[in-house]
């Protein structure tokens, strides 16, 4: 955790209270309750459809705070691990807001989803290994993290993500995930809710089916290695023939705003006189890069509203 002077208390770059930073430390907090808990936090939180159905409907809820508890905190650490990175890059599309619902909704909906499948499988006869069992338990953020993954492969549908040191296209990848969970619940040790995963997916690819004009943005923001493909995006979009435009056009003016900041900064005579000028350029809550990468020639920097910020942590430094 970190301090900035303008920002107060932040953690990963965020200011501390921004959404990722909240679930996250919920998340470790209800974590460590559970070494304490002797499974009770387990049996009376977890997912488990037969209670859900008895009237313990809180479940399909709180079932995703909860994980697994091992030698090592793996379950728990890929979960937020994903849900951070998902969400730096689809939190400044939507805003965060949108974010919160989209990760809770999705959740939930994964939850609903699992009690589900073990009804139909009951009104089968059971016995459906593809289905789950009423007194199946249920624990885990990753319902919520699949409706993220989905709605990730809706706006970089090109980008390549590694599963299992698997490179794999985003618009494949909670197939893909799917299938490799499948794979290891079936023929393996591991204990995957293929279920609760495709029905986070789900949930957030039928909100966003709902509500298009809610999450769907009519331009994306540039990630590095995807500008030569708005083509493809477009077509990812179940919406209207939203305009167009080359990734040059959507940042000119900040790139032109940037441009005189610096020949500004650069007139400056002395560190001080910097400084002053700064000041009142500075964005509330940006969530700036490592100091590192601050690159006045980069590109990306010179289309980015946060470049002010990094100039001033440069001239203080």
């Amino acid at each position: 955790m970190s301090r900035n002077r303008n920002q107060g208390p932040s953690l990963f770059g965020n200011p501390i209270l921004h959404p990722l930073n909240v679930i996250l430390i919920l998340n470790c907090f209800i974590f460590f309750l559970q070494y304490f808990a002797n499974q009770q936090l387990v049996f009376r939180f977890g997912l488990t459809p037969d209670f859900v159905l008895s009237g313990a409907v809180w479940q399909v809820f709180t079932y995703g705070f909860l994980h697994e508890v091992g030698l090592l905190p793996l379950h728990i650490f890929f979960n937020m691990y994903g849900m951070y990175m998902l969400g730096n890059h689809i939190i400044p599309i939507i805003g965060k807001t949108k974010f919160v619902i989209l990760y809770f909704v999705s959740q939930i909906g994964a939850g609903i989803f699992v009690v589900l499948s073990a009804y139909l499988n009951v009104m089968l006869g059971g016995g459906i290994s593809i289905l789950e069992s009423m007194t199946s338990q249920t624990i885990g953020a990753s319902g919520a993290i699949f409706g993220l993954l989905a709605l990730f492969g809706l706006f970089y549908p090109n980008a390549e993500l590694l599963l299992f040191i698997i490179p794999v296209k985003a618009k494949n990848a909670v197939w893909a995930a799917l299938l490799i969970g499948y794979l290891i619940s079936q023929f393996g040790n591991g204990e995957i809710s293929s279920t609760c995963h495709l029905g986070g997916a789900l949930t957030a690819l039928s909100l966003i089916k709902l509500f298009p004009k809610y999450f769907l943005p009519s331009a994306i923001p540039y990630l590095p290695g995807l500008e030569f493909e708005p083509t493809k995006q477009k077509e990812s979009f179940p919406q209207s023939n939203p305009k167009q435009m080359p990734v040059e056009d959507l940042f000119l003016d900040q790139k032109k705003s940037n441009e005189i900041i610096l020949k500004q900064i650069e007139m400056k005579k002395d560190r001080i006189s910097v400084i002053n000028y700064l000041q009142p350029l500075q964005v509330e809550n940006a969530n700036i890069c490592p100091p590192s990468t601050y690159n006045t020639e980069d590109p990306i920097c010179l289309r980015c509203e946060w470049l002010p910020n990094c100039a001033l942590r440069k001239a203080k430094a």
